[in-house]
């Protein structure tokens, strides 16, 4: 197994590949908020129905992302990975031709299952790669490629509208899927936990701190995904922006996420990571309460830094996961906690916001789901993590 020491020759060629898989999976997984407005216009449903889309998909990725933390160490990091991109690529091919919002929330429920296999797999095939010297600094990097598909999605969407329908939109999917999974098969080896390390799965669980983050990652990914997956119909139906516009602002908004995101990656071995991650939630939850104000400027302006903000804490999270277990552990770590934000924040809440839409109004459900984020910061004070000069778990 290769360890690269460094982010430069083949240890930057490496790390690209991965940034340009994660940052195509998270693509397709912010489409649909995006292109959401559309498909209610097309299949004539309101609010509640047409946010179910984006619930079902985040369950079907619950499911297998808790399922991929446990069984991926088994089936392999790498085979999980090369599986999760086949069967996305011929539910891409079926997804173009639904004729009705059944078929289209059965193929997307179905897609979920298929994408939540490969988080799981991120953080072991990365620190399995390099050093832990610079893990914090690569897990950084790589996570922008979410960042940088949560700016470009409502972007290309607006773009990509001009030419194609947005049903076309999976084609264009799965030939960057089949590309990156031919360039992954080649370029990956296979990560291995130790053998002779038999992981307790029950004394996994009874760690609060397992939890914890959990919860946080839940309220921290309904910022991100619920928030995001909403959006466009907030600012279409109620705010009464046009697609374009919405898009286009929409996806601008996004671009501090990407810096600040990979910025606290660098930086988080020089300060705590539970003070950082308490002043990002938090900070996060105020931005999001402001993203339901009665002022269009003030709205705009807070959608910007909730934007930026909340990347932060994925970055944080993932060197926390990667300090708070052992490499055999990581998956199903990564796994349970990715489920619980899946189920929570960016299943359930999307819901929530649709039916704040109909019944009273989605700056409704921005406030109170912020007033929740800034009382859920607290929970910090129950996480621990270890501090870089303790000795690391590898």
């Amino acid at each position: 197994m290769p360890h690269y020491s460094a982010i430069k020759g083949k240890g930057l060629a490496f790390l690209l590949l991965l940034w340009s898989l994660w940052f195509i999976i998270m693509l397709v997984r912010t489409t649909i908020g995006p292109i959401l407005p559309l498909i209610e216009d097309e299949f004539l449903v309101r609010h509640a129905k047409a946010t179910t889309l984006v619930s079902l998909f985040a369950l079907g990725g619950a499911l297998s992302t808790f399922a991929a933390g446990v069984f991926a160490s088994k089936i392999g990091y790498k085979k999980s990975v090369l599986l999760c991109l086949a069967g996305s690529v011929a539910i891409f091919l079926l997804i173009p031709h639904v004729r009705t919002f059944f078929q289209l929330a059965v193929l997307l429920f179905v897609c979920g299952v298929v994408w939540g296999t490969y988080f799981p797999c991120v953080i072991p095939i990365v620190t399995g790669h390099f050093t832990p010297s610079i893990w914090g600094q690569s897990l950084a990097i790589q996570d922008t490629g979410a960042s940088l598909a949560v700016l470009a999605a409502p972007l290309l969407a607006t773009l990509m509208l001009r030419f194609i329908s947005w049903r076309q939109f999976f084609y264009v999917y799965a030939a960057a899927y089949v590309v990156l999974g031919v360039f992954f098969q080649l370029s990956v080896k296979e990560v291995k936990g130790q053998k002779e390390t038999n992981i307790n799965f029950g004394a996994l669980l009874k760690r609060p701190s397992l939890w914890v983050l959990g919860m946080l990652w839940a309220l921290a990914t309904g910022s991100f995904l619920g928030v995001y997956q909403v959006t466009p119909l907030y600012f279409t139906k109620e705010l009464s922006f046009s697609t374009q516009y919405a898009n286009t602002i929409f996806g601008l908004s996004r671009i501090g996420g990407v810096i600040f995101g990979v910025t606290m990656g660098f930086m988080a071995d020089r300060f705590n990571l539970r003070k950082s991650m308490f002043i990002v939630v938090c900070l996060t939850g105020i931005f999001t309460m402001l993203i339901g104000h009665g002022n269009v400027t003030i709205v705009q302006i807070a959608l910007f830094l909730q934007g930026t903000v909340v990347m932060g804490f994925f970055s944080i999270g993932l060197i926390a996961i990667s300090r708070m277990f052992k490499l055999e552990e990581r998956s199903i770590a990564a796994g349970l906690v990715a489920t619980m934000a899946a189920i929570l924040g960016s299943g359930l809440l999307p819901s929530l916001f649709g039916l704040a839409g109909d019944h009273l109004s989605f700056r409704f459900g921005m406030r109170a789901f912020g007033a929740l984020v800034v009382l859920g910061s607290g929970l910090v004070c129950f996480l621990r993590v270890p501090h870089p000069r303790e000795k690391r778990l590898q």
